[in-house]
């Protein structure tokens, strides 16, 4: 498993983040040229070299052409996001990140998420940070990220609705439910959209890890503390380890299969990484199934809510369990002139390969043959 570890000294923010998933070896300007087509203006990503305490690190610069009406409204950035060509699962991971903050706003000014009115988060700086770190966290092939506890300062920062206290109102309510340590340095050393990426991509807060260090990265912003280096160290490691996971468990007998299929399609939208409805008999010899669901812990009470709103459990069963996973990663064939997704499995000598449905049946489409036809020749 391909971990990244986030080890925050003061905090983050999403030019730090970014920064540092680009110090570990990400493609710069692969993203330049899908952000400039995504927001329709150029866009030029760089690194920078600043020192922060005698520590060499890496500091985004952003070239691009501010000008114009900037997006104000999380649907006007979900359409964009939506449009930008790459996979559907970092659109899904930028979307809900800016969703977590829309919903902080909300909270704090007490408006409808549809009214929130974006100020900071708008800006097309930031849309490059959210964006911008979902892709690359994608890029690295990163299994999953963990991180130590985040820290905040004390003081007042100028907003746009005034002076407000640090953590700002709005990153605070994001920090819900998530550990936090307050230092006794002044400054605003967590941002919104620092708390947003943490919130949406962490599965786990904890000063200590296990793995072989793969490569590592020191990103900071512009700003200086005083009496404490402002850097973050971005560290993927190799997990020779098994991994864990939660599996919650419970019987129904007592709902129809739409009602089934509709709590299948909630879990997943929560972040269940499967679902399984297992046909069984229960007491009085009465048809049920077994719902099984696999989550990460973030996600664990989520997922759990989610159970009770929507199906008729007054009860389940939770344990963390470890598992053993295959490496995993893409390549791409082509056939007859068509690219063909494939998906590449390893684990120790073995490895397999999987044709991508979406891909075949396409091709198939196009080249008049079965996809059966199609698996057959990608696989030769």
């Amino acid at each position: 498993m391909r971990e990244l570890y986030l080890d925050m000294t003061s905090g983050i923010s999403g030019d730090i983040m970014l920064a540092g998933l680009l110090g570990l070896g990400a493609d710069s300007k692969e993203l330049s040229q899908i952000l400039s087509k995504m927001l329709n203006k150029h866009v030029q990503l760089e690194l920078e070299t600043v020192w922060r305490n005698a520590v060499c690190c890496n500091r985004l610069a952003i070239k691009c052409d501010i000008e114009g009406e900037p997006f104000r409204h999380l649907e006007n950035i979900k359409n964009m996001i939506y449009s930008a060509e790459c996979c559907q699962q970092i659109k899904d991971n930028a979307v809900k990140t800016f969703e977590v903050i829309a919903e902080a706003e909300s909270k704090v000014h007490g408006i409808s998420i549809e009214e929130v009115h974006f100020h900071e988060i708008g800006a097309v700086d930031t849309i490059i940070d959210v964006f911008g770190a979902c892709w690359l966290l994608n890029q690295l092939k990163i299994d999953r990220v963990i991180s130590n506890i985040p820290v905040t300062g004390y003081g007042y920062i100028n907003a746009a609705h005034g002076i407000m206290p640090v953590p700002a109102p709005a990153t605070l309510k994001i920090l819900e439910n998530m550990p936090l340590k307050r230092v006794d340095t002044e400054g605003e050393m967590i941002t919104p959209t620092g708390a947003a990426l943490l919130k949406t991509n962490v599965s786990e807060y904890t000063n200590s890890f296990t793995g072989i260090v793969i490569k590592d990265s020191f990103s900071t912003g512009q700003k200086e503390f005083k009496g404490m280096a402002n850097f973050m160290r971005a560290i993927i490691l190799e997990n020779t380890y098994n991994d864990s996971i939660i599996n919650i468990t419970t019987n129904i007998d007592d709902m129809t299969g739409e009602l089934l299929g509709y709590l299948h399609e909630k879990l997943m939208e929560k972040g269940a990484k499967d679902v399984c409805f297992i046909p069984a008999f229960g007491k009085k010899n009465r048809p049920l199934y077994i719902v099984n669901i696999m989550c990460v812990e973030k996600d664990k009470d989520e997922i759990i809510y989610t159970l009770f709103k929507y199906s008729s459990t007054i009860g389940m069963r939770i344990e963390k369990v470890n598992r053993i996973t295959a490496e995993r990663d893409f390549i791409e064939k082509e056939v007859m002139g068509e690219k063909i997704k494939l998906k590449r499995i390893k684990y120790k000598d073995i490895e397999r390969l999987f044709p991508e449905w979406e891909d075949c049946k396409k091709a198939s489409e196009i080249l008049n043959l079965t996809p059966s036809e199609i698996m057959q020749k990608v696989l030769e």
